[in-house]
């Protein structure tokens, strides 16, 4: 399976309340790699649901990743990944401003 699919994939585990397998799959996404959209999609998840689980250092991490990338992402996606984008900065922001990830 693609990355794509498996975000896909991950959406409708959500979509069930299957959280644990919707993480397995956008872990297999972001392993896969053949698809940037997708493995930032499933980094900004992963980002977010860290950071409501309180688990902040895997969060930062994920979202880190995006944000490292934000000048190649706006330069070759246009305003295809802002959402992604603007999520990981704001809830780095909030890491950093409150110490979170200590």
């Amino acid at each position: 399976m693609t990355a794509e699919l498996y975000v896909k994939k991950a959406l409708m585990q959500i979509y069930k309340g299957e959280i644990e397998n919707a993480l397995h799959s956008m872990k297999k996404a972001i392993e896969i790699d053949d698809d940037i959209v997708s493995v930032v999609q499933a980094h900004c998840f992963l980002g977010e649901y860290y950071f409501v689980n309180q688990s902040y250092a895997l969060s930062k991490e994920n979202l880190e990743w995006i944000v490292e990338r934000q000048e190649e992402f706006e330069a070759d996606y246009d305003d295809l990944l802002n959402d992604e984008i603007d999520k990981a900065n704001m809830l780095l922001e909030m890491i950093e401003k409150f110490n979170l990830a200590e």
